[in-house]
């Protein structure tokens, strides 16, 4: 899997050798105080990241380096942090460029192609993404359209439903490719929305995937969904950025089930985990979910080391997201988990759009 994608970027990259094997990857949209905060960092919060990253001994690497030595097993710094961005908004260039520029550090920037094409002033244009291109900056695929891909139409045929996420995301891959110059190798799902079935399309197209769950990534994470921090409201500031940060992968190798769309009328849903023999404590692993430590967690009395973890409560319909923490050997460093459930109303309606 990937075999053909990541041969390709290791003829367009290099990866220097350190000492650890996993990064944080941060997901931002807006960089402005004027913009719906739930997307938004302001432009003093993304400096105070930034000086917080500079002071501290961290290594910003590009996301397409950071994945080819994930799925090598290439050591990486141990404070490694990669920067993306999703939907190409206007003040990615007007506010994190320059910044950025000014530090020689790359970042890259999820483009949605179809508000670009149609000139939008909220976006970006091409001609300001091939600026950018020459300072560091890469641009990859996340749909044309920016749709809710987990959802199929009225009356649509799984065939045609998948026909028509196929297509917007190779119009995508096309257009950014003519623009860029530069064909697009990673992907990031719209909303963190996505279904086994269409893990299984993204695949056919050699595309390594980002969701919005949280954690740090590491090389038994799903190249389908690799995890990132979602940087904006409260969870962009100064405190919980450098816990963000500062984190490390739990060593969960096996989710069950892998699909993140419940079953219509399950609204308690059970997550299974298997996790890696003696690298993790029983009696400090905590999991929430959607905040909530409401939560019964059950160990298997077998030889696997597996959690079963349901939570005490009815989920609401939309995105749930279970988070599974654990205080590391290191001080003030936390292991970290994270695992979509994405509900929908009883009736088999979809929650809300936004």
């Amino acid at each position: 899997m990937y075999r053909y994608l990541l041969a390709t970027l290791l003829l367009c990259t290099s990866v220097n050798v350190w000492s650890a094997r996993h990064c944080v990857i941060l997901q931002y949209h807006h960089f402005s105080a004027n913009t719906p905060a739930i997307t938004s960092v302001t432009p003093q919060q993304f400096d105070a990241h930034l000086d917080y990253l500079a002071s501290n001994g961290f290594t910003v690497m590009a996301l397409r380096d950071v994945v080819l030595a994930l799925y090598h097993q290439l050591e990486l710094p141990d404070k490694c942090v990669s920067l993306s961005v999703d939907d190409a908004y206007i003040s990615v260039y007007d506010t994190a460029f320059p910044r950025l520029k000014a530090r020689a550090w790359p970042m890259t920037v999820f483009v949605s192609s179809k508000p670009v094409d149609e000139g939008l002033n909220k976006f970006m244009s091409w001609q300001q993404m091939r600026e950018m291109a020459d300072h560091g900056f890469s641009f990859e695929n996340h749909g044309h359209g920016h749709i809710h891909m987990i959802r199929p139409n009225p009356d649509e045929n799984e065939r045609a439903w998948l026909t028509r996420i196929g297509n917007d995301i190779q119009t995508a891959q096309r257009r950014i490719t003519q623009e860029i110059g530069v064909a697009p190798k990673l992907f990031a799902w719209p909303y963190g929305e996505y279904t086994m079935e269409l893990v299984r399309l993204l695949e056919k197209m050699n595309l390594v995937g980002f969701g919005q769950q949280s954690g740090p990534a590491w090389p038994d994470a799903n190249f389908a969904y690799l995890p990132r921090f979602p940087m904006a409201a409260q969870y962009a500031n100064l405190k919980g950025f450098i816990t963000k940060v500062n984190t490390l992968p739990l060593p969960v190798i096996r989710a069950e089930p892998a699909e993140p769309l419940t079953a219509l009328g399950e609204v308690r849903p059970r997550l299974t985990l298997t996790l890696v023999k003696n690298q993790y404590s029983r009696d400090n692993l905590r999991c929430y979910i959607s905040g909530s430590d409401q939560v019964d967690l059950h160990w298997s009395d077998s030889i696997a080391d597996t959690l079963d973890i349901t939570p005490r409560f009815d989920l609401a319909p939309g995105r749930q997201r279970v988070n599974c923490t654990m205080p590391s050997s290191q001080k003030g460093r936390f292991h970290w988990y994270s695992h979509n459930w994405f509900v929908r109303k009883t009736d088999g309606g979809w929650y809300a759009e936004y």
